[in-house]
């Protein structure tokens, strides 16, 4: 045997395994086909371990570079963004691409999924047009004026061109066969009249047919005993539903059903309110400043989708068969789970998995606190893994395992508190790179630059996993320029950053 080739082809093995070229992990921050009359931010989440800055061109011209991630005063996140002024821009249709690059050599860029907007300053595209709709008091032959609404939905949806708005007065309304179509460009609103409260709307599950719907400060809700069931349902995929500051719950309670918000493929996304007494939380594709409370099951579930700024509180599977975890990223070969971001996701009294997955890719989870309740069960990956980052993130009170199987490419686990981490598989995995972590049991540590032992969280029993002064799971840690505040938002200091989640004391 001739052991000069075999080291040779060990090391250029090795350096295969860990100097990659990997690109950034890269999602929008938008919901898609929005009509703008003023300034607009668009913003891109990007993560990748060199660092990275954002391109943004307007139908194909370079508009702006972001080169670091600043706060958007719009979403309320800090990320990549640049700044639209829809009176420098003709009324009409615009393609907005972003391409996220990495600062170091040697690393693959990102193209993302080109984005359509709408400018709208001279106010040429939509018909600005309001009607109104009373469930107790309307009239579907009346005019749909505040003084004169119709009864239903559908009968105003009917009426209503892309782009409207339907004002509603207290009631309960059915959002079942509403009929709009699947042809209207812009998004309709139905959103609970002004100075009428969340609670005040109901609306009953159906399946819309209408595309572009904008609920908005309603409340949404199913009423099932013993069924799977959704509130809103799809069209296999091809209609898109947004919900911004909606309440969505199932009124038998969450061990009713196998409650969710959106079914049969149903393209979605979730700005703001609450989802609660359900099953699982919503699968959407974009999850903003949105609430889970008292689930069953699953709080964010497989690939294709940007959670942020987000929580889950009270995760319990009851005496149900449900086996619920906090992040869940399952796929069969040769499929994988891929493109999903959980940026500044808080999870706590959760009787749960914290993060799972079998073939996770091009994944990150980013300021990510999870906080185990009353169960043995561990935050845990198997099988192939590839370019998935873990920055920054606080599993307390639970296990984290790499199971029998488990095999990485480009994962890397960074600045990062858990309670443990072990390995199933003995020997080396060149593609895991855990790197400035602590460790709480410290027979069960992984990684360089690890610290270990009582990390004093200021107050765990109220689920503050925030660092004390004296914690040693502070200092020498790695700069990541990609991740420039905690999950609270506040800056992390130039150097020596905590372990964890959190940047203050």
């Amino acid at each position: 045997m001739n052991t000069t080739n075999f080291s040779l082809g060990a090391l250029l093995l090795l350096f295969a395994c860990t100097a990659s070229a990997v690109r950034p992990v890269a999602r929008w921050d938008v919901v898609p086909d929005q009509t703008f009359t003023g300034r607009f931010q668009p913003g891109v989440c990007a993560f990748h371990t060199e660092g990275v800055k954002v391109e943004f061109r307007i139908d194909g011209k370079l508009a702006h570079t972001a080169e670091q991630p600043a706060l958007n005063s719009q979403s309320g996140v800090w990320e990549f963004w640049c700044l639209l002024d829809a009176a420098k821009i003709p009324d009409g249709l615009i393609t907005l691409e972003a391409r996220a690059i990495p600062l170091a050599a040697g690393h693959d860029s990102y193209d993302l999924p080109p984005l359509t907007l709408y400018a709208n300053a001279r106010g040429t595209l939509t018909v600005a047009q309001t009607n109104w709709g009373d469930s107790v008091h309307g009239d579907d032959s009346g005019l749909g004026t505040a003084t004169a609404p119709w009864r239903t939905l559908a009968q105003a949806i009917k009426r209503t061109p892309s782009g409207g708005t339907i004002n509603l007065k207290p009631g309960s309304y059915a959002s079942d066969a509403l009929n709009g179509g699947s042809s209207r460009p812009y998004w309709t609103t139905i959103q609970a009249a002004p100075g009428v409260s969340r609670d005040a709307i109901e609306v009953g599950p159906g399946r819309p047919s209408t595309q572009r719907l904008l609920w908005r400060g309603v409340t949404l809700f199913c009423d099932i005993e013993s069924t799977y069931t959704s509130i809103l349902t799809g069209e296999n995929g091809n209609h898109m539903v947004w919900l911004d500051n909606c309440k969505a719950y199932n009124k038998k309670g969450r061990w009713a059903a196998g409650a969710q918000t959106f079914g049969n493929r149903y393209v979605a996304y979730v700005t703001g309110g609450v989802t609660t007494e359900m099953g699982n939380g919503p699968t959407a594709e974009l999850i903003r400043n949105h609430a889970l409370e008292t689930i069953t099951s699953d709080a964010w579930t497989g690939g294709n989708k940007l959670v942020v700024n987000s929580s889950c509180r009270d995760i319990n599977p009851g005496k149900t068969a449900a086996h619920p975890d906090f992040h869940q990223s399952h796929a069969v070969a040769p499929n994988w789970c891929e493109d999903v971001i959980l940026y500044n996701v808080r999870g706590t009294e959760c009787v749960s998995q914290g993060l799972f997955g079998i073939r996770l890719r091009n994944a990150a989870f980013v300021n990510v606190v999870f906080e185990r309740g009353d169960t043995v069960m561990y935050s845990q990956y198997s099988e192939e893994m590839q370019n998935a980052l873990f920055f920054h993130i606080t599993i307390a009170n639970q296990p984290w395992l790499w199971r029998a199987g488990f095999a990485p490419t480009d994962v890397w686990v960074v600045n990062s508190l858990f309670t443990s981490m072990s390995q199933f598989d003995a020997g080396e995995k060149p593609g895991l790179h855990v790197e400035s972590c602590h460790f709480i049991d410290a027979k069960k540590r992984m990684g360089t630059q690890a610290t270990t032992g009582d990390p004093l969280f200021r107050a765990p029993a109220t689920n503050d996993y925030c660092l004390q002064s004296g914690s040693p799971a502070r200092g020498a840690t790695r700069t990541l320029q990609c991740v420039p505040a905690d999950i609270d938002g506040v800056p992390y200091p130039p150097a020596n950053r905590a372990r964890g989640c959190y940047a203050s004391e």
